[in-house]
């Protein structure tokens, strides 16, 4: 109640139950800019001030994909359905947690240095439907790493991994045991074949170019 200014759960002078009101707070903080997603969209992010290097070619822009996944080059054709053959036949990708994400109303935050590193964040986006709260970050660094962060998740079948596309072959990976893994190898794990994303939280993966 008005006015706890010192949040000890008392409020002097107006008496009886007006004393024993409580504030109940959770807070993220999170930096970036918001990403103006919906459900099966993608924008294109550019001026971060470096070009990113995969696969042997330099982006000076990415798409973020409302579904969970970056692609280089081109939007993702292949809208909400994550598989290993869209993987491999697809744009080059990151796909930190492929699935069907509606980003209506949540949020999707891009942040910069502006020479190293963009950071993508996923925070509380529920799949399609309003099912559950999925929290996440990728991070392209100049040198043309890539790194996924995750918080608590409530997908169960997300296809994850690296990807060089255009028809490249993929490795099956065992994430929780390799922890990451060469983009050249096209590394995937798709988690409706193999039981259930089982990665922690937090968990952390690298792929190294």
């Amino acid at each position: 109640f008005c006015c706890d200014y010192d949040f000890d759960g008392v409020d002097p002078g107006q008496g009886g139950a007006f004393d024993e009101g409580r504030y109940v707070l959770d807070l993220q903080v999170l930096d970036g800019l918001p990403l103006p997603l919906g459900d099966d969209t993608s924008v294109e992010l550019f001026g971060f001030g470096f070009d990113f290097p995969y696969d042997g070619t330099d982006y000076s822009s990415i798409f973020v994909n409302s579904n969970g996944n970056i692609t280089f080059g081109a939007g993702d054709p292949f809208g909400f359905i994550p598989s290993v053959g869209a993987f491999e036949s697809g744009a080059p990708r990151v796909a930190p947690l492929w699935e069907d994400l509606d980003a209506t109303g949540a949020l999707v935050l891009a942040d910069t240095d502006f020479a190293n590193y963009l950071t993508i964040t996923f925070a509380d986006v529920p799949e399609f439907g309003g099912f559950g709260a999925n929290n996440f970050s990728v991070t392209l660094f100049s040198n043309g790493q890539v790194q996924y962060d995750y918080g608590s998740v409530t997908a169960t079948t997300p296809l994850t991994g690296a990807a060089e596309g255009g028809g490249q072959a993929s490795t099956a990976t065992d994430f929780s045991v390799e922890g990451g893994g060469d983009i050249s190898d096209s590394p995937v794990e798709d988690f409706f074949s193999t039981g259930g994303y089982d990665l922690g939280n937090p968990d952390t993966l690298v792929f190294d170019p």
